[in-house]
């Protein structure tokens, strides 16, 4: 029985026929992809798309036998395999336009060769082996410092699947292929170890679209090619779609950007919901993956800055879509959700429309199992494996969405990462000891980093709490910047942080936004579209408060220099008078416009500190929250609503 590349057997597709929306949905980008024009030179940008026009239009004929679908998918073969190079203006032929042409092309040579002349066959494997001889080469000379090493980015994925495809596909007619193929399994080996068991991606929703797919691309291609199942052994694949998911907003279609994030649209992946839900029979995953096909799948493709985009994964959805998985609704998963290897946070007040979704991150650069990774290969092997660009100065910063709109944001995107463009604390105007570079991390020791110091959940009370002082200017001479988090489901947030140093400061508690806050009250009030939030910024007592832009510009590729993302926040600054140690004690409520909550604080000095009555006109339900600064060591009690009590002693680290 004939088996092709990556499908399996000729059973197997024909099995594809019966799907049939799926089919409907190939056919259709077939189409779309028939109207595209082609260069007759490399294009000026990216040629990442050219692969995935391929496989689609090379299935289409396969599944159709229609003869226009053949002609469109030799258009596009033809016209890459007739490019010098393959990439522009950066590591050309060796990085990500190469391996996605490399990919695309060995599947669809593969599929069609049985429908290709002599010339067309010599003149397309002609091509596909050199630029596998180039990649290879690449990746051997350059292991240690460069993609090929850094097993933790999206780079690497992309970059040996492409190549373990050609291999697969050459090795029969050239054994050093063979090679290559090796080489690519025991990459792999690694990268699927050091993905984080509970799913998370330090290198944000995009990315994890647009990269860690590629790692069920690779799992894929290994399965079928009788290798590792990873699907089985891998941890990562089966839990990586609850991190996606909760870094959704309410509504499903925007996404909490932590990381590199072009904008706050992009992100989803149906296909790879799909292989979630047919692999680990999981409804979640298969209800989400129809919700993106029937609602979200052209929004998704137009307003996305991140190409080739979702459309061209038709084939995908095709190939990895299951019938007989239920969808489950997401009512029964927790409302509360925390991945401790990246240090991150969620909060959900529920799973409609209208929710809130508050989400807080902190933890070491990548997550806490690739940070020892790499710093084990660099001492062991002097490699250079820190490469973590994707990565903000974001630590201790929240992002929070609800009533359908965008509250407390994230910049989303930046080249020149520093602390100031997120929602944290500066010290004297100034953050991290390494900043306003694409990647601060490189040189960092393996105990520079922010860290969750504590994590609690228990019914309606949520506790987190981050320390980030190594990470910042060693001449500030910080000992302590601590943020704790407390909410209780109510839709607001008690964020209390402690900050001290040898020297004398000014502190600035910053948040971003979408639109300008003004002081009412003495609060820091936002009027927005669909809701009201204010922030009652309860000590220190003295303070100032500023309100400014931040602009953040930047360019996503250097293959297209010309195209770059732009936003301009409005920023409400905090500042402390000039202190050694200081503490910060706010409170950040937001409600519905037309259905306010009124939320009221009644202070009252006690001996040592302040105890905080926290209530609401529409609820008869109280909470209260005491600061004590005893001993130089800050003390904590929360007594939630529902009567959990929260009490936090740092001086013996005690939390109960």
């Amino acid at each position: 029985m004939k088996k092709y590349l990556f499908l399996g057997t000729e059973e197997v597709v024909i099995g594809l026929l019966k799907k049939e929306k799926q089919l409907k949905r190939l056919v259709e980008e077939a189409k779309r992809l028939s109207e595209e024009k082609l260069t007759k030179e490399h294009p000026k940008g990216s040629s990442t798309f050219m692969g995935m026009g391929a496989i689609n239009l090379s299935l289409t004929y396969l599944l159709t036998k229609q003869e226009k679908f053949l002609n469109q998918a030799k258009r596009w073969l033809l016209t890459g395999v007739g490019y010098k190079d393959w990439g522009h203006a950066h590591l050309v032929n060796v990085d990500l336009s190469a391996s996605w042409l490399l990919f695309g092309y060995s599947l669809s040579f593969d599929w069609l060769r049985d429908y290709l002349s002599k010339e067309e066959k010599e003149l397309i494997e002609t091509k596909l082996l050199r630029q596998a001889r180039i990649m290879y080469e690449y990746a051997i000379k350059e292991q240690g410092d460069s993609w090929s090493t850094n097993y933790w980015q999206n780079h690497n994925w992309i970059n040996f699947t492409g190549l373990a495809a050609a291999g697969y596909l050459l090795r029969k007619k050239y054994p050093e292929a063979n090679e290559w193929i090796e080489h690519c399994k025991k990459n792999f080996e690694i990268v699927f170890d050091a993905m984080p068991e509970d799913g998370s991606d330090y290198e944000g929703v995009v990315y994890w679209r647009y990269g860690a797919s590629w790692l069920f691309i690779a799992a894929h291609l290994f399965k079928t090619q009788g290798e590792k199942d990873y699907y089985r052994t891998n941890e990562f694949l089966k839990n990586t779609f609850y991190y996606r998911l909760y870094q959704s907003t309410a509504e499903l279609d925007e996404i909490i950007n932590f990381g590199d994030c072009h904008d706050r649209r992009s992100g989803h992946s149906a296909a790879v919901y799909y292989k979630v839900a047919s692999e680990y029979d999981n409804g979640h995953a298969q209800k989400l993956g129809n919700i993106v096909v029937d609602k979200f799948l052209y929004r998704e493709q137009y307003e996305s800055k991140v190409k080739p985009g979702i459309l061209p994964e038709a084939w995908l959805e095709l190939l990895w879509y299951s019938s007989e998985v239920k969808e489950k609704e997401f009512d029964n998963l927790p409302l509360v959700k925390y991945w401790d290897d990246l240090g991150l946070l969620v909060v959900k007040s529920s799973w409609r429309e209208d929710g809130v979704t508050f989400s807080f991150k902190c933890s070491q650069p990548g997550g806490k199992k690739q940070w020892q990774m790499a710093n084990k290969l660099d001492k062991e092997k002097g490699w250079s494996t820190k490469s973590l660009g994707h990565q903000h100065a974001d630590n201790n910063s929240f992002i929070l969405h609800g009533f359908k709109e965008h509250l407390i944001i994230d910049e989303g995107y930046s080249r020149e990462v520093k602390a100031s463009d997120h929602n944290m604390i500066l010290v004297d105007g100034q953050g991290y000891q390494t900043e306003n570079l694409n990647d601060i991390w490189i040189n960092n020791k393996i105990d520079e980093v922010g860290e969750v110091k504590d994590f609690c959940f228990e019914g309606d009370l949520t506790y987190i709490c981050g320390e980030i002082a190594p990470l910042y200017k060693k001449s500030l001479n910080m000992t302590r910047m601590r943020r704790h988090l407390i909410t209780s489901m109510k839709n607001y947030y008690v964020v209390i942080d402690e900050l001290e140093s040898i020297d004398e400061h000014n502190y600035s508690w910053n948040i971003h936004t979408d639109y300008k806050g003004k002081v009412e009250n003495n609060k820091v009030v936002f009027d927005n579209l669909y809701s009201k939030m204010e922030i009652l910024p309860l000590l220190p007592l003295e303070k100032e408060i500023n309100f400014k832009e931040t602009y953040v510009r930047a360019i996503m590729t250097t293959q297209e220099p010309d195209k770059a993302r732009e936003i301009t926040m409005a920023t409400t600054e905090i500042v402390s008078p000039k202190s050694k140690k200081i503490v910060f004690v706010n409170i950040i409520n937001i409600e519905k416009k037309n259905n306010p909550k009124n939320l009221e604080i009644v202070t009252k000095e006690i001996e040592n500190g302040y105890e905080y009555e926290i209530s609401n006109s529409l609820d008869d339900k109280k909470a209260m929250l005491r600061v004590f600064d005893k001993l130089d060591n800050l003390e904590l009690e929360f007594l939630s609503e529902d009567n959990r009590t929260l009490i936090l002693k740092n001086d013996k680290g005690e939390i109960k």
